[in-house]
C-alpha cells in the first residue's frame, strides 16, 4: 500500500491511467459553484420562511394552506389574488422562496376538490409570476423536489442543527398536517447526511488524479459511512408517516399534471392563464429530482440499464441546474472506479465495494418502502372499490427500481447477481426510505399504461 506522499505507477501493469482526467470540482469552491455544502448536502442552508411585505398576499395563502385545504377555500383567496410585480424580487433567496409559495399555492388551487374537481385553468395572478420566477431559477412551475425539500425548512432549535427530523419544521404545509410535514423533514435530514460524501467524492477524484493511495482510501471510508447515516435517517421515515396518509391524502397533493385525474377528465394540463392559451404539462414531486443518488452513481462509476438511464434523463430539467452540473462534473472527473479496478485485491477495492454495498442497500429500502407505502395500500383500494387499478404498469416500475439495484450490485468487483428467488428480499431488511416514496411518483407516471396513481 502506498502512502499519500508515494505516486502510483499508473494504474494494472502499467499499461492504464484512469486518472488522466482533471477534476473538475474543487472542494473550496463548492458551495459558490455547485451550491453545494457540507453541512446541508443539496439543501439550501438559509432558506427564507416568509417573502418581503409586498408580496403579504402570497404569504397570507401559504401560511394558512391546511386551513384552506380543510374548508375548500383556496380558490376564493387567490382568485382575489392581485397581480403582484414578480421583479420586485432580489436575492436568489427570495426568487426560491417565490418558487415554493407559488407551488403550494398552486397546489392547493388545483387539488382543493379532489381528483373529480380539477380546474383547467390556473389564474393569471399566481400563473403569470408562476412562471416568470421558474425561467428565473431554471425549475418548471410545478411542485417538486426542489420547492418541497431542498428549501421548504427551517430550524426548530438552531443551536441543535440536525439532531433528527423532531428538530426540524416546513416553511409551508399543504394538506397531510404533521406527517406532510414529517414526509419532507426526514428527507431534508438525508440531505445533511449526504453532506460528508459529497466533499468526499471531491476529494477522492482529486487523490486518483494525484494517485494517492491513503487518500482515497480515507475518501471512500467518508462516504460509506455517509450512506450508512443516510439509511439510518431513511429509517426515520416510518417513525411518523402512516401509509394510510400517504396514499390517501399526500400523494395526491403533491402530483402533477400527468396524474390520471387529469387524464380521467381529457386533460392534458393546466392552462396558465396570461402565459399560455394552451395546456402546460409537468410532473409533480419526485424523488427521482433528488441529487445525492445521481452523484454516488457518477461517482462510483455505476451504470444503468439504457432504458433506466432514459427514465433518469428525463427528470433533469426538474433539478437545479447548478447541482446538475455538479454531478455533470463529476461524471467527466477522474474515475474512481477504473482506478481502484486497477488495484485488484486491495484494501481500497474492499473499501469501494462497501460503498456500493450502501448504496445497494438504500435502493433495496426504495423497494421495501414502494411496497409499504404504495403495493399494499393499492392492493386495498382496489379491494375497496372492486376495480382493477394496477394493470401492468404496477410491474414495470417495481422492475424500473429492481433494475437500479441490480446495476450497484453488478458495480460490486466479485459480486454476482443472484436469481431473484435466492436474493434476500428488501422486505426483509427491516429498513426504510423516504426517497422511493416521493421518486415512484414519477417513476410510476412514466411507465404508465393502466396504471392508477399509486402516489
Amino acid at each position: 500500500m502506498m502512502t499519500s506522499e508515494t505516486p502510483h505507477s499508473g494504474g494494472r501493469n502499467g499499461d492504464c491511467n484512469p486518472s488522466a482526467r482533471i477534476p473538475l470540482c474543487d472542494r473550496r469552491t463548492l458551495k459558490e459553484h455547485y451550491d453545494v455544502t457540507e453541512e446541508f448536502g443539496f439543501a439550501s442552508e438559509s432558506p427564507l420562511t416568509e417573502l418581503p411585505e409586498y408580496f403579504k398576499p402570497w404569504n397570507d395563502i401559504a401560511f394558512n394552506l391546511q386551513q384552506l385545504m380543510e374548508q375548500k377555500g383556496v380558490r376564493d383567496e387567490v382568485e382575489k389574488l392581485p397581480l403582484l410585480d414578480h421583479n420586485r424580487l432580489e436575492t436568489k433567496a427570495e426568487w426560491e422562496a417565490a418558487h415554493m409559495f407559488l407551488a403550494y399555492i398552486t397546489q392547493g388551487y388545483v387539488w382543493q376538490d379532489g381528483e373529480e374537481g380539477i380546474p383547467e385553468v390556473l389564474p393569471r395572478a399566481v400563473a403569470v409570476p408562476y412562471h416568470a420566477v421558474s425561467e428565473r431559477i431554471g425549475i418548471p412551475p410545478t411542485m417538486n423536489y426542489f420547492n418541497t425539500v431542498l428549501v421548504n425548512w427551517k430550524w426548530k432549535n438552531e443551536e441543535e442543527r440536525f439532531s433528527g427530523p423532531e428538530n426540524l419544521d416546513t416553511v409551508l404545509t399543504l394538506g397531510g398536517g404533521s406527517e406532510e410535514q414529517w414526509f419532507f423533514k426526514a428527507t431534508v435530514m438525508v440531505e445533511a447526511e449526504c453532506g460528508p460524501a459529497l466533499y468526499a467524492i471531491v476529494d477522492a477524484q482529486q487523490a486518483v488524479f494525484d494517485q494517492q493511495d491513503t487518500k482515497l482510501e480515507e475518501a471512500l471510508i467518508v462516504i460509506e459511512r455517509a450512506v450508512v447515516k443516510m439509511v439510518k435517517q431513511l429509517r426515520r421515515t416510518r417513525d411518523g408517516l402512516s401509509p394510510e396518509t400517504f396514499f390517501n391524502v399526500i400523494r395526491q397533493i403533491i402530483s402533477g399534471w400527468d396524474s390520471p385525474a387529469f387524464r380521467a377528465k381529457g386533460l392534458t394540463g393546466l392552462i396558465y392563464e396570461g402565459v399560455s392559451d394552451k395546456p402546460l404539462w409537468w410532473r409533480g414531486t419526485s424523488g427521482v429530482a433528488n441529487s445525492m443518488l445521481p452523484t454516488l452513481d457518477a461517482a462510483l462509476g455505476i451504470t444503468h440499464r439504457p432504458s433506466d438511464e432514459v427514465i433518469l434523463e428525463e427528470f433533469t430539467e426538474y433539478r437545479p441546474g447548478r447541482h446538475a452540473a455538479f454531478i455533470s462534473a463529476v461524471a467527466r472527473g477522474p474515475s474512481i472506479r477504473e482506478y481502484v479496478e486497477s488495484l485488484p485485491g486491495s484494501n481500497i477495492q474492499v473499501i469501494y465495494n462497501k460503498c456500493l454495498k450502501a448504496v445497494q442497500l438504500f435502493r433495496d429500502f426504495h423497494l421495501q418502502m414502494v411496497t409499504r407505502y404504495i403495493i399494499i395500500p393499492a392492493s386495498k383500494h382496489v379491494q375497496e372499490r372492486e376495480k382493477d387499478t394496477t394493470g401492468t404498469g404496477g410491474t414495470d416500475f417495481m422492475v424500473f427500481l429492481k433494475g437500479l439495484r441490480d446495476s450497484t450490485i453488478k458495480a460490486q468487483f466479485g459480486k454476482k447477481i443472484t436469481t431473484e428467488s435466492n436474493r434476500k428480499s428488501p422486505q426483509s431488511t427491516g429498513h426504510g426510505v423516504i426517497l422511493a416514496t416521493v421518486m415512484v411518483c414519477a417513476v410510476a407516471t412514466l411507465l404508465y399504461r393502466k396504471l392508477s396513481w399509486f402516489i
